[in-house]
């Protein structure tokens, strides 16, 4: 992964992890893509 890009990467799965709490779904989060459980 672009060094750049890793902090708006990890940035992006804290927020998903927040809302998945929140909405109490399960998200998986991988480099290439994002699945919705």
């Amino acid at each position: 992964m672009d060094k750049k890009l890793e902090p708006y990467y990890l940035s992006a799965e804290t927020a998903l992890s927040i809302v998945s709490k929140k909405f109490n779904i399960k998200i998986d989060i991988k480099e290439d893509d994002i699945n919705l459980r």
